[in-house]
């Protein structure tokens, strides 16, 4: 095996530290679509169980209650009625326990749109109706456990609020006015929910996806856009705790092979900061985050539609794991996933499907989809979930035969695992080896003393691209770091960094890890290393090891 000393035990360890971040800094995706249109509370309370399947971290749920007459309100109207606290209060407690499920921790509640009839710039009236209205929303968000606010400000209508019309003052006073009516609107916001999360699907990229550098200032002006005026006036009234999410919609047509999403980042990230007024740079590189959406349909679509994606290596839901991977890996913390003509869950009987509609899941048209969605956010969840399952049906197996190291003769490496160490075997110095006195639970264990560099060595063969494994071992004494390799059927390592496994603290002398693993393309070959970086006469011991599949 040609492996640095550096590779196996600095990286490891680094890698190992990432690895092992708070929960709360996990990725996550949150779900929407027209299939939520007619979803009340109830509603998703009521299939709150299918919902947790689906691996969502969170989902959009519209903002929906009634006035003293018992009319309806809601995001339809945010611009035309005014709210008070009282006519969504119903809401916060059913969002309270909608939290006890995996699916809802993160959900945001819909709410600003771009207006179906364009409000003018001047109507003081209308924009403090639109501020009020928003900071109830907030209000309702911030007691009923949401993680903040979700905004569409797509003109659908084709109203043009955001670009000047012919009759409008001229362009850099406009600006200057739709700057100030962006502070009224969410001054309420951040006032009342200091922390909140706005889950934009647009915020600077709207208009500007590819734009260069060099052109994104005068695209905006040549478009007379008032968006970024707007935004700006919304930074001007952030509070330190909250985020802005850019969500990027343009997103829908990223594709992972040409790196979209990376290349994204660094728009957001370096080029778009031009639109920023220079006093609010500063919040923005702090707390504007980006991320991505995922448009479903693209991916079960005919082919002869404009949105649509072919399948890789044979499968439509690999190219969708592929993308959602490398935008997670990509965004600051939320991916959002979007559909229109399915359903997440089969909703129960009495629930009526939204218009334009069909009642099928997205999982009929795209298998295995649920377990690449919750097998990306949390990999340790899903193992813990898919291994119930499989012990349940009597299907649980470890395929290390010999995993306890019971077959074992002191000194001597026991089968299946080898060892290496690098350059030539003159050269080699230190041990691996069997300690029969020693292990998890038992006395026995694979055991090395005194070897710099070097790792024990199971090897996984006939294993195929797209497959899920879920690798264990625990570890004792001095340095240690377990990885996986892949190799290719030619026999050649994948040039792709290891991906080394993180360790709990240590209990009664034992440091135990797990990972979860996903076979690359055109890997035949895992191999699961048990590295030690240890100084002459120090031991490490390493027992309790599985590679179980995923299935």
């Amino acid at each position: 095996m040609k492996m640095t000393t550096k590779r196996l035990i600095v990286a490891g360890v680094a890698c190992a530290i990432a690895l092992c971040a708070d929960a709360a800094d996990q990725k996550k995706v949150i779900g929407g679509g027209w299939g939520f249109n007619s979803a009340t509370v109830d509603d998703f309370l009521a299939n709150a169980d299918a919902f947790d399947d689906v691996g969502l971290d969170g989902v959009f749920v519209w903002l929906r209650g009634r006035d003293g007459r018992g009319n309806a309100v809601g995001m339809r109207n945010i611009y035309t009625e005014d709210w008070s606290y009282e006519m969504f209060a119903p809401m916060v407690p059913k969002l309270r326990k909608m939290m006890e499920h995996r699916a809802f921790r993160y959900n945001f509640l819909v709410t600003l749109r771009s207006p179906r009839k364009r409000i003018a710039w001047t109507d003081d009236e209308a924009w403090a109706r639109l501020g009020e209205n928003m900071r109830v929303a907030a209000c309702i968000a911030r007691d009923g456990g949401c993680r903040g606010l979700q905004m569409d400000t797509e003109d659908y209508s084709q109203a043009r609020q955001f670009v000047r019309e012919p009759n409008d003052p001229p362009y850099d006073e406009l600006c200057q006015m739709a700057r100030k009516r962006g502070a009224e609107v969410f001054r309420g916001v951040f006032a009342e929910y200091p922390d909140a999360v706005v889950l934009s699907f647009w915020l600077l990229t709207m208009g500007n996806d590819k734009c260069p550098a060099s052109s994104v200032e005068s695209s905006v002006r040549g478009r007379h856009s008032l968006w970024p005026a707007f935004l700006n006036g919304m930074l001007d009234v952030v509070s330190p705790g909250a985020r802005l999410v850019d969500g990027n919609e343009y997103a829908y047509r990223y594709d992972a092979d040409r790196n979209d999403f990376y290349r994204s980042v660094c728009q957001v990230r370096n080029s778009l900061v031009r639109l920023v007024a220079p006093e609010n740079r500063e919040k923005y590189a702090r707390q504007v985050q980006a991320g991505f959406g995922l448009y479903l349909d693209m991916y079960v679509n005919e082919e002869d539609s404009r949105w649509y994606f072919p399948p890789k290596d044979g499968s439509r839901t690999e190219t969708f794991r592929r993308n959602l991977e490398q935008a997670l890996d990509a965004a600051d913390e939320f991916v959002w996933i979007y559909g229109e003509k399915l359903q997440f869950v089969k909703w129960k009987p009495d629930f009526r499907i939204a218009e334009g509609t069909l009642p099928e899941r997205w999982e009929d048209r795209l298998p295995g989809l649920y377990d690449v969605i919750f097998s990306a956010t949390d990999p340790a969840a899903f193992a813990r979930h898919r291994r119930s399952e499989m012990e349940a049906s009597g299907v649980w197996t470890n395929l290390v035969a010999n995993g306890d190291c019971a077959d074992c003769k002191a000194g001597a490496v026991p089968k299946p695992f080898e060892s290496w160490q690098p350059g030539k075997k003159e050269n080699h110095r230190g041990s691996f080896g069997c300690d029969t006195t020693f292990g998890e639970g038992d006395s026995t264990s694979l055991c090395s003393e005194g070897v710099p560099s070097g790792c024990f060595v199971y090897r996984q063969k006939g294993v195929k691209p797209g497959e899920l494994y879920l690798l264990k071992c625990s570890a004792s004494g001095g340095v240690t770091s377990a990885s996986a390799v892949w190799k290719n059927a030619s026999g050649q390592y994948l040039k792709m960094v290891p991906l080394y496994m993180p360790f709990g603290k240590e209990e009664g002398r034992w440091r135990q890890g797990e990972l979860v693993v996903r076979v690359p393309t055109d890997a035949v070959e895992l191999q699961f290393t048990l590295g030690v970086g240890l100084a002459p006469g120090e031991k490490a011991w390493y027992d309790s090891i599985g590679v179980f599949p995923l299935r």
